[in-house]
């Protein structure tokens, strides 16, 4: 199976994880997780929230450690359906946006649904082969996408390349914990959720870091969005499946969500074990924001 076939069979409801995330209007333009309003004691309060737009306010917070400033350019990397590009060209309209994704499927989307906006046009493109001349671009944005790459390294030097003098590149990405935490990537249950999102490996926090200081860039700053996306998310859908997993639940669920009214116990019990498995993953990695610049002296 091709790298292309992979990306797009771990977004088309082909699993149960992903018919319960559409359930709860996630997605289809935007792929990311979300940020939750409510977190730590308070999480599960984000039960009823709308999973559309929790997805537009990840976009926000993203595009936000751009920085972005009128008459930049703007490469959003792995753009998926473009929505993300779309919304960072709206909030940003001194800026012009280019959306670039490995799927033409996608971009053939984004075009027919966003693409009449004057400060935006998408391209098919791949994250480690990006083709555009040396210092096109101010900004670089890659949101949520990087672990699908089989080559990170190599996609930080083309961004590294690709960036003027003083350029900005934010990834949004999972990372373990440590290299130690390594040792799980085997685990039945990290298996699973490999299948279900369809990634290899994952960088530890300090190897990113590192693998961007070796493509030249400066690190501004690693910030832990864990809180905010993947442990309250986690929760919700912990609930989810514990109710799905009895019958007074189901009708519960099926009161609140009609859409969940058919679902047969075989998807129950597939959703039961990817929350276990997702629960697993989430103890030995992070959800990080990594703000990386390219120093003026262009080395």
């Amino acid at each position: 199976m091709t790298l292309t076939d992979r990306i797009s069979t771990s977004y088309d409801a082909s699993n149960a994880t992903f018919r319960l995330l559409r359930s709860y209007n996630w997605g289809p333009m935007l792929l990311n997780l979300g940020w939750f309003p409510f977190r730590g004691p308070l999480k599960l309060l984000n039960l009823p929230v709308d999973l559309a737009k929790t997805q537009a306010a990840l976009v926000r917070h993203s595009a936000a450690l751009l920085k972005i400033a009128d008459g930049d350019a703007v490469l959003d990397v792995a753009c998926g359906r473009g929505k993300s590009s779309l919304m960072i060209g709206q909030l940003y309209p001194g800026c012009e946006v280019v959306g670039v994704d490995l799927l033409p499927e996608n971009i053939q989307v984004a075009a027919t649904v966003f693409g009449n906006s004057a400060n935006l046009k998408y391209e098919v493109g791949d994250a480690m082969d990006l083709r555009f001349a040396h210092g096109s671009f101010d900004k670089v944005h890659c949101l949520e996408a990087a672990f699908h790459f089989p080559d990170r390294r190599r996609f930080l030097r083309e961004a590294h390349r690709v960036l003027r003098d003083g350029g900005r590149l934010v990834v949004v990405d999972f990372a373990w914990n440590g290299i130690e935490q390594r040792r799980f990537l085997d685990d039945e249950r990290t298996r699973l959720v490999r299948e279900i999102w369809q990634w290899d490996d994952l960088f530890a926090v300090d190897e990113y870091k590192t693998a961007a200081e070796e493509a030249g860039f400066a690190v501004e700053s690693c910030i832990d969005w864990s809180g905010a996306v993947t442990s309250p998310l986690q929760s919700i859908f912990a609930v989810v499946s514990w109710l799905g997993q009895r019958n007074w639940g189901r009708r519960l669920v099926a009161l609140s969500n009609p859409m969940l009214r058919g679902m047969p116990d075989s998807e129950w019990r597939e959703i039961d074990a990817s929350v276990e498995a997702h629960g697993f993953v989430r103890k030995h990695s992070k959800y990080i924001a990594l703000v990386l610049r390219k120093p003026a002296t262009g080395r």
